[in-house]
């Protein structure tokens, strides 16, 4: 009976003790305990391979009220969303290559007149294959718009149009990755998913293990300021960003053989504001995390949506509009862009511009973060 009565009294010094250590560390319990409700959440709020009302043009060479019926169809597939009608195929052409649009549907002159004589005529519908995903299951609702698009119409003398499976003709054609291998799209998405997880990971350890291997004396009896230690830890881990970089792209393209139609040397600078962005990243956390462990909680903590709202896993365009407006926060969602536009389109300086500035303002924002919670004096 005195042994069981010691026995309670070291196990309830032992979980006053715990109690004790999670009050002094609770910012890791903390990561511990909602880290994996938030992965959850955000898992079931926005996977969806199905992406739906994504952005087409259509330039109508013919306009009748078949083109319109035609048009409509497409509209009803729910999988196209109709941002205008042109007849300016150059232009059209320049905003697929932009990734304003992700479907071109090309519908030619005289297509009434080859309707009506009953000759079968075609229509090109055009899809951005470098996300093989979004393409795909278009590219199969198409089905019903050749069947169904002019019952309503086909009335009278013409009602053998909608009796007729083969009235028209639609033509598919996966631009940029014309076999719609899905290696197109993962490979560049890899691309940004290893240096977003690595560069992140491992500035978040580099100044929390100065403290906590003593190192950081050394550092703060020195005339060095915090810029200067801020930066001086950056240029290095640039350095190692590129050995990676160029690693990938390697094997992309000579084990997967992902063809790069563009200029490795555009995207090599392109990739310093992401390499950078990163890792400003990591040694903001590193500022503010009090020990290496809690710094690469936060660093994982952050890898997992910077790869999910991407667009590396699921198309963006299937994702509900918030999270669209959330994936703009992350480098990574301009990286893949930049990566897939260079290597399978061919893109230029002027049309990645825009996914450029907004990494550059995300490191300013985080540098800027690092230097104010950089500690200068030990704790």
């Amino acid at each position: 009976m005195r042994f069981t009565h010691y026995r309670s009294l070291r196990l309830w010094g032992m979980f006053k003790k715990e109690l004790t250590v999670i009050r002094r560390d609770y910012r890791t319990y903390i990561f511990v305990l909602v880290s994996p409700f938030l992965q959850a959440l955000l898992f079931g709020l926005i996977i969806n391979n199905d992406a739906k009302h994504i952005p087409t043009l259509v330039v109508a060479k013919d306009h009748s009220q078949f083109t319109d019926s035609i048009i409509q169809s497409f509209r009803n597939t729910d999988y196209f969303a109709i941002k205008d009608i042109t007849q300016d195929e150059k232009a059209a052409e320049r905003a697929m290559q932009r990734g304003e649009v992700k479907f071109i549907i090309h519908i030619p002159a005289n297509f009434s007149r080859d309707l009506v004589r009953n000759e079968s005529p075609h229509i090109l519908l055009e899809g951005d294959a470098s996300d093989p995903v979004i393409v795909n299951n278009a590219f199969h609702a198409t089905s019903v718009v050749a069947t169904r698009a002019l019952d309503g119409i086909a009335q009278g003398p013409l009602k053998y149009l909608s009796a007729k499976d083969n009235s028209f003709v639609i033509d598919t054609h996966a631009k940029y990755n014309p076999a719609v291998q899905a290696q197109y799209h993962t490979l560049p998405g890899l691309l940004a998913t290893i240096l977003t997880v690595s560069l992140a990971l491992l500035m978040a350890i580099s100044i929390s293990g100065e403290y906590e291997s003593g190192t950081m004396e050394m550092l703060l009896i020195t005339p060095i300021n915090p810029l200067e230690v801020i930066i001086g830890k950056l240029l290095p881990n640039i350095f190692l960003g590129y050995i990676l970089f160029f690693a990938i792209l390697i094997i992309s393209h000579t084990l997967f053989h992902v063809p790069f139609y563009g200029s490795v040397l555009l995207l090599s600078l392109a990739a310093f504001p992401f390499i950078i962005a990163n890792l400003s990243f990591g040694i903001a956390t590193s500022c503010i995390a009090k020990t290496q462990f809690q710094a690469a909680q936060i660093a994982g903590t952050y890898s997992l949506p910077a790869i999910l709202f991407s667009g590396f896993l699921f198309p963006r365009d299937s994702m509900p509009t918030w999270a669209q407006w959330l994936s703009d926060l992350f480098p990574s969602t301009y990286f893949l862009k930049i990566s897939s536009d260079v290597m399978l389109k061919a893109s230029g300086f002027w049309d990645i511009l825009p996914n450029i500035w907004p990494m550059l303002v995300f490191f300013v924002v985080l540098i800027t973060i690092s230097y104010r919670f950089y500690r200068k004096t030990l704790d």
